[in-house]
């Protein structure tokens, strides 16, 4: 499998002069982060340790169910990963077939448009109720949890691409099996971005216009390999 900075390194080749669309592609997610929460970082990065809102579950660890719930909080996550969850798909499109071309607004609004939004939304929140539930006990299950469901968006999509109609269940069960000896990759690629959240943070969100397709691109060029490398299919 590749190694961490081959993948980051065929992300920016993949997005060598497509760096303009993958950031327009990124504006309404960015916004709604920027806008709403203050901190692009916890609401865009949906395909790794940052996958649940952080806060969500220490909260939930620290005061148990009753206290945790901020529906302000909820909502714009819901909003934010239909939108970031288009984003991930172009660009997954976009690694599977260089030639392919990205329409910003358009793309940004796929879920919407092809009647994906209920799976997309029931994968985020089965997923994240599983992870709060591994964080309840100790937060490091949490994170090799939220790892091990990673891969179920993608799943999805090729689940539905492919006309199999895998069931959310199913993509996240695929998802487990599939990440069975992967999780630390995943979790070393992660940590490679911190410097780049810092930017992020640095620029008050707004160096996600760019950021965001660097980190999703190498999270979809992961993916691809990761299907290559698998047994499970």
């Amino acid at each position: 499998m590749l190694s961490v900075g081959e993948i980051r390194s065929t992300a920016r080749q993949i997005l060598n002069g497509k760096w303009k669309d993958a950031a327009l592609l990124n504006v309404i997610p960015v916004l709604i982060a920027i806008i709403f929460t203050g901190e692009a970082s916890n609401t865009l990065d949906f395909f790794g340790i940052e996958f649940f809102d952080q806060n969500v579950v220490n909260e939930a660890t620290e005061y148990g169910m009753n206290n945790f719930i901020n529906f302000k909080s909820i909502i714009v996550d819901l909003v934010a990963i239909l939108f970031a969850t288009g984003v991930a798909f172009t660009l997954l499109d976009l690694v599977r077939n260089s030639h392919s071309k990205i329409d910003p607004l358009s793309d940004s609004l796929r879920i919407f448009k092809q009647g994906h939004v209920i799976q997309v939304l029931a994968i985020y929140i089965i997923t994240g109720f599983f992870v709060i539930l591994w964080s309840l006990l100790l937060i490091i299950p949490g994170i090799i949890a939220s790892l091990a469901y990673s891969q179920a968006y993608y799943i999805y999509k090729d689940s539905e691409a492919n006309g199999e109609n895998l069931t959310v269940m199913d993509c996240i069960s695929r998802s487990k099996e599939l990440m069975a000896g992967y999780k630390g990759k995943l979790f070393l690629l992660e940590l490679s971005f911190i410097g780049w959240h810092l930017i992020g943070a640095l620029t008050f969100g707004l160096g996600y216009l760019f950021i965001t397709p660097y980190i999703q691109t190498a999270k979809a060029v992961f993916y691809n390999d990761l299907l290559d490398n698998s047994q499970v299919y």
